[in-house]
Order: C-alpha cells, then sequence, then structure tokens
C-alpha cells in the first residue's frame, strides 16, 4: 500500500470528498427585516378549503405571523377535485429584494398528522416565476427556518408575487392543518464545508486505473488477478486508524447475490484529523465474471470505525467469450440495483448515473444518507414504469433466451418487484391507478413530491400503467413456475382496463366511446366526472394513445391467456382507431394542435409514436382475435402514425431523426421491431432499427453506456431512473437478434 496525506485544504481550494457538501448560514451583519410585509394586502387564494388570519402573539423572533388553516377536501366541485389551498400576496408597486442573497422566513404547523408535512413556496419578479419549490419536509411542532437563494434571479428589484401552497392530493380528505409562517428577512450566505462528528472516520472508495478521475465503468477481464483500488480516508478529532487495523472488502456479485470478502492488514497509520489518499490491489483472481459491488471498511476487534461512511464502486469482470452487447445489457441491467428502492421497491425516477463512492447502497442503515448523495428523485411514475418495466421485460427474455439463469432470476426479480410495488400501492380500489408514488418522500427522507392520494386520475397513466404490466405479463406467461403470477397481472390490468372503458369514453366528432385523454375525478357518491386534458392553454390529445395502448396490448395479452376479451372492449377499440386515423393530417401527424411549440415541441414527435402503439395494440388483439378487417385498418394507421415520424416531422425547422436519447431511442427502437416482426417489413424502420444501432455501439462505440460521464452523450446518460432503464430495452432486442432468437410476438391462437 502507498499513502498520501493531505493536509486540510482551505474550503475554495478543496476538491469535496463524497460525503462533503457546503453549508450556507445567514451572516448576522447582512440581514434586513421584512416585517411590513404583514401590512400589505395577502389573501386567501385558493378556494375555501384555506382561510387565512394574522397572529395575535407574537412569534419566537418578537414579531407577528400568518395563520394559514385548511381543511383538505378531496371533492370539490370544481374541475380538479383536489385543488391547492394557497394564500398570496401581489404587491404593486413591486417589492425591492435586491442586493441580498436569499430571503428566510420561520415555519411550524399545529395538526394532529404525525407525518412529514409538504407545502410549497412560489416567488414573481418583473412578472415572471422565478422560484417554485417544496420546503424541505417538517413536521407539526418546532418552528423551521426556511431559505430561498433570490442572488441569480433577475429584477429582484421588481418582486411582485410571493404565494404559499399547498397540493391536496399530497394529503387525505380531512386533513386538518394550521401553518404559522413569520419571521420574514432578508440576508447574504456565508460558505461552510460540512464536517464529519467528532472522533469519526470515512472512506471513498474508487476501484481501476481510473481512480478518483472519472466513473466510467471498470472491466476487467475474466482471471484478472488484482483490482487496483484508491482509497481517501478522513478522520476527525482523535481518531487515528492504526496499522493493525482489518481493511475489508466485500465483494458482493449481483446477479448472484453471492459475497466474496477480502481481509487484510490496513498496513500503515492513518492519522487523526486528516485526509490520507491509500492506493492499495484487491484481489479478484478467484471471482466469477459478473457484476461487482465493492464496499470497503476498516475494523478493529471485529466492530467498524467508520459508523457507516464505508467507500463503494462498482466493477465487472466478463467472460471470455462474452460479446460487448452480453457485457453492456448486463451491466445497465445490474445498474438497476443501486435505482431501486432499497425500502419499498420498485425503480426509482431519478439518480445520478454513478454510485457515490461512499456509503453501501444495499444497507438499509445508512440508506437516508446514500439517498442523500446519489437520488435526484425518489417517486414512482406511470411514465417511469411503462418504459422501465418494458426494458426489464424485454432483458429478462434476452437472458432467459441466452440461457444465464443467474442474470435472468436477477432480472425476473426486478421486473416482479416493480410490478408488485405498482399493483399494491398505485392501484386504487376502482381498479385506477394513480400517476405517482413517494413512500420515501412520505417518510421524510426522500426527494419529490409525496405519494397522491386515490380519488383523481389520468386515463392516460392509467393506460401506461396496464401497458407495463402487460409486458410483464407477456413474459412471466411463458414460464411454468410463473403462469399464475401472470394471472395475477392480467387480473389487475383488467380492472383498470373495465375502469378505462367505464368512464374515459367520449363521443367526438360523430364517433361514438373514443378513449380520450381525461382527468378522472370521482365524487363522494362514487361518481366520476370528466376534465379534458390541456396542456400550456391549449387542448391536446398526444397522450391519448397510451391510454389506447394499455387497453389494446391487454386485449391482446389476454388472449395469450386463453381468456375472452369483453365485447364492450372491442367498439372503444375500433371506434377510438378510427377517429384517431381520421383526424390525422394527410402526412399522418397526429397531435398537429400543439405545433411544434407544447412543451418544446416534443409532441410532434411523441403524439405518434403513442397513438401508433395504441394503433399497434389494437392490430396485435385483433389479428389474434379473427378480426381481419378491424387488424387491416389498425395496421394501416399504425403505418401512417409511425411513417410520419421517419418522413415528415419536423420541430422548429429541423428534421426529426434516429433519436438516440435513453428514453424516446430505446421506445422508438421496440416499436419499430415490434412492428417488423408482425405487420411485416418497411425499409424505413429497418433503417432507423439499423442507423440508431450502428450509432449508439459503433460509431459511438458504447461509450454513452459506460462513461457515466457528468457531461456530453446523447441524452439522459448522465442520470439513471426508471425512464432511463428503457435502454435495456435495446440492448435486449440486438442480444436475441445476435443469438438468433430474435423478439417475437405470437399471432396464432392462443394457448
Amino acid at each position: 500500500m502507498f499513502a498520501l496525506v493531505l493536509a486540510a485544504l482551505p474550503g475554495s481550494a478543496q476538491k469535496l470528498l463524497p460525503w462533503q457538501s457546503w453549508i450556507e448560514k445567514p451572516v448576522p451583519e447582512g440581514t434586513k427585516s421584512l416585517a411590513d410585509l404583514f401590512g400589505l394586502p395577502w389573501q386567501n387564494s385558493g378556494g375555501k378549503e384555506g382561510s387565512l388570519t394574522v397572529s395575535d402573539t407574537p412569534g419566537p423572533w418578537g414579531g407577528t405571523y400568518f395563520k394559514f388553516q385548511v381543511k383538505i377536501d378531496h371533492f370539490n366541485e370544481a374541475q380538479y377535485s383536489m385543488g391547492w389551498p394557497s394564500f398570496e400576496i401581489r404587491p404593486n408597486p413591486p417589492l425591492d429584494w435586491s442586493g441580498f442573497d436569499a430571503v428566510q422566513y420561520w415555519i411550524r404547523c399545529e395538526t394532529a398528522l404525525d407525518r412529514p408535512l409538504d407545502l410549497r413556496f412560489i416567488l414573481w419578479s418583473g412578472g415572471q416565476g422565478r422560484i417554485n419549490e417544496q420546503l424541505p419536509p417538517f413536521r407539526a411542532g418546532p418552528w423551521v427556518q426556511v431559505t430561498h437563494r433570490i442572488r441569480d434571479f433577475p429584477q429582484m428589484n421588481a418582486v411582485d408575487r410571493v404565494h404559499f401552497f399547498l397540493c391536496e392530493s399530497d394529503y387525505k380528505h380531512g386533513d386538518e392543518m394550521t401553518f404559522q409562517i413569520g419571521g420574514f428577512q432578508l440576508c447574504n450566505l456565508k460558505k461552510e464545508l460540512s464536517q464529519l462528528p467528532p472522533d469519526s472516520a470515512a472512506v471513498g472508495l474508487w476501484g481501476g486505473a481510473r481512480a478518483d478521475t472519472g466513473d466510467q465503468v471498470v472491466l476487467l477481464d475474466s482471471g484478472t488477478a488484482q483490482l487496483p483500488a484508491l482509497l481517501v480516508i478522513e478522520t476527525t478529532g482523535q481518531l487515528a486508524l492504526a496499522a493493525d487495523d482489518d481493511l475489508q472488502f466485500r465483494l458482493h456479485e449481483v446477479f448472484s447475490g453471492q459475497d466474496t470478502v477480502r481481509t487484510a492488514k490496513l498496513g500503515q497509520v492513518v492519522p487523526a484529523a486528516q485526509v490520507t489518499r491509500v492506493t492499495t490491489q484487491i484481489d479478484v483472481s478467484s471471482l466469477p465474471a459478473g457484476y461487482y459491488l465493492a464496499v470497503a471498511d476498516v475494523m478493529r476487534g471485529g466492530t467498524s470505525l467508520l459508523g457507516g461512511r464505508v467507500g463503494s464502486d462498482d466493477f465487472y469482470i466478463r467472460r471470455a467469450d462474452e460479446s460487448m452487447t452480453f457485457t453492456v445489457l448486463s451491466i445497465r441491467t445490474g445498474m438497476v440495483m443501486w435505482v431501486r428502492d432499497l425500502l419499498y421497491g420498485d425503480v426509482m425516477c431519478g439518480t445520478a448515473i454513478a454510485l457515490p463512492h461512499v456509503y453501501d447502497p444495499l444497507c438499509k442503515e445508512t440508506y437516508s444518507e446514500f439517498i442523500r448523495l446519489f437520488a435526484r428523485t425518489t417517486g414512482k411514475h406511470t411514465e417511469g414504469n411503462e418504459a422501465g418495466v418494458t426494458g426489464l421485460a424485454l432483458a429478462a427474455e434476452a437472458f432467459r433466451k441466452t440461457g444465464d439463469a443467474d442474470r435472468c432470476r436477477f432480472t425476473e426479480w426486478l421486473l416482479e418487484d416493480s410490478c408488485n410495488h405498482m399493483m399494491s400501492r398505485m392501484q386504487a380500489p376502482s381498479g385506477a391507478a394513480i400517476t405517482w408514488t413517494n413512500e420515501l418522500a412520505d417518510e421524510g427522507i426522500g426527494k419529490g413530491g409525496r405519494t397522491e392520494a386515490f380519488g383523481s386520475y389520468d386515463s392516460n397513466q392509467i393506460g401506461e400503467w396496464m401497458r407495463a404490466l402487460v409486458y410483464a405479463l407477456l413474459y412471466f406467461k411463458d414460464s411454468p413456475e410463473k403462469r399464475d403470477y401472470a394471472v395475477k397481472l392480467s387480473a389487475a390490468c383488467k380492472r383498470a382496463g373495465d375502469y378505462l372503458v367505464a368512464h374515459a369514453l367520449q363521443d367526438s366528432d360523430g364517433v361514438s366511446g373514443v378513449m380520450r385523454h381525461l382527468r378522472l375525478n370521482e365524487g363522494a357518491d362514487g361518481k366520476v366526472t370528466q376534465v379534458t386534458y390541456h396542456q400550456e392553454g391549449r387542448q391536446c390529445d398526444v397522450y391519448l394513445g397510451r391510454a389506447l395502448s394499455g387497453l389494446s396490448y391487454y386485449a391482446y395479452a389476454l388472449q395469450t391467456l386463453g381468456e375472452t376479451v369483453p365485447e364492450a372492449w372491442w367498439p372503444v377499440l375500433d371506434n377510438t382507431v378510427k377517429w384517431s386515423e381520421a383526424r390525422m393530417k394527410p402526412n399522418g401527424w397526429f397531435d398537429w394542435q400543439c405545433g411544434d411549440v407544447v412543451e418544446g415541441g416534443c409532441h410532434t414527435f411523441l403524439g405518434n409514436m403513442y397513438i401508433g402503439e395504441g394503433f399497434f395494440g389494437c392490430y396485435l388483439a385483433d389479428r389474434l382475435a379473427g378480426r381481419q378487417e378491424s387488424a387491416q385498418a389498425a395496421a394501416a394507421a399504425t403505418k401512417k402514425a409511425y411513417r410520419y415520424l421517419t418522413d415528415d416531422c419536423v420541430i422548429k425547422g429541423k428534421k426529426y431523426e434516429y433519436p438516440l436519447e435513453f428514453w424516446v431511442g430505446p421506445y422508438a427502437y421496440w416499436l419499430f421491431a415490434e412492428y417488423l416482426d408482425t405487420i411485416g417489413p418497411d425499409p424505413k424502420f429497418q433503417d432507423w432499427l439499423q442507423v440508431m444501432d450502428r450509432r449508439w455501439s459503433v460509431e459511438r462505440g458504447w461509450h454513452d453506456f459506460l462513461d457515466r460521464a457528468p457531461t456530453g452523450g446523447c441524452g439522459r446518460t448522465t442520470s439513471n431512473g426508471m425512464l432511463a432503464v428503457s435502454i435495456v430495452g435495446y440492448l435486449g432486442i440486438k442480444q436475441m437478434a445476435e443469438i438468433n432468437r430474435p423478439l417475437h410476438w405470437p399471432l396464432s391462437s392462443a394457448p
């Protein structure tokens, strides 16, 4: 081993260690009271659920405070049954908050709720929104100070809106809270480096020759004897590490779950109150091929000295005859392990792309600290499930056809874990499904909004939820030991499909019973009311296809189980195809009313991807049921929708082609692969598959999959999450093709 001891460097010159962060604290002499805000015309602005008063007694800072009393009502008769209680001021003339780093205030809540509470803050200046963010979760009782940075926003001399609000969907019907807010001030901030507790230590681990210069995947050939490793160790107070302390490496093979432990003496003193860089080697000579998590700990007398702040990194050992496609498929599938919610299951929406090099991601005791460093958004979203579950199903199929039992079982476990969460946490008693859950945020340790309440649903998101489960159903039905599980998935989809058919249809342009994109609000009496979807002020059909695809793909999957599609569903599929195809432009453009404006122009291609997918599901269902005329109509509509993507889609003057981003790219890849497998050849779709594959794997040399760089790449390559997990779907299809067992959808009679 070699050790380099570094004295503490000045904060501005020091590269932050993985466990370190900058903490901003107010400068006492740089504050300005905003007590005069209480003399301005604040008002309750969010409906009858909230009421606003001013306290008669001062807060701990000596001044008054607002009392915002809220009683949650999930059954409003307004457009949205769950609203946004709020209060605000729109000062005229605007306020001058320039020359300061931040605005601060104190908040507490009186409530019987024993859970983290949610409130959000909006700030405008110059007529433009500058801040719209959730307050850090807090519990009832103590006063908590909140800080919002403002210096970097323009026109802070013209603050013209200050707004507090909450989402009723974050609470249960009937919940009551009284938020107390006051002690407003402007302040300047100073940065301080976070500190470890006294007399403690932490270790960062980097494997491979790259050390801490990057995060690219470390690839080793089978039979490699040693893995270079860098340990960066910080000690505080009087704690020094002794030469005879044990340095332990736990090497966890992800696919098999097998652990190998390597232990040696540290071999040198690591001084107290220092940062020390230690280089060493890890014996990997006897490890079988696979994807590994390495965890580094320092032990004394059998007890860790690190208090959970162990080092961690990953590496991969290739088999001698392994193709790069199989290697990359294995690595990207294995990486899903870190994105999975360890406590509640399913895959989170957004995380860093590489491990933070500290904390064991599989240790529940320190999981909140791991999440703090690694996660960006800890929720689970039906849009992500549709993409990621599909990717996992295709990856599992590839491993199954390749004959790799360990990797197949692991991927099946991920797939089943996500589906179980979707069924148990997202599906309501009515059969509908909410869009978003975030159990970690519910517990106060996650990031992003809390779990939605049941009672208000989105037809397109219900369809996405179904479509995800359908891919899992189609995978598991071919495993005799998992046939019962496929039936369980089918039952959940059936309830959701019945809900859509009962509540998400509209008569449209003379066509009866068309599946539409609607907000579906359940009243206290169980009655469901519809609200047509709008985005950025425009009535929008971009996501209609996802509601259709949920129902249509399931109608196909139901038949593969030997069951019969409800007769009432066939007119819905037929009429939705008829209406949707008729409203297309001659070149196939579907969501033309949004132009290339809404959501940055992405509706131009997303609308056609989704409606084409919905049409294709109708084709599968019709074909398997022997409904030849309907199948032909759906096939023609599918081709028209997809050929707009390949031939005519233009966004802001630029032709759209060959998407490489790690969501839309694999999504288009499997849609076109499915089309070619079932409906038949098409030169444009084949061209897209060949060009996308060549650019990812040859021209870009797999760099987007393995570099894990902080910049560059082809979109969604510098972070991970359920949407990006879809990329393993492309890899699975490619692997199946390379072993001459390509993706195939059965269109013969059901077993």
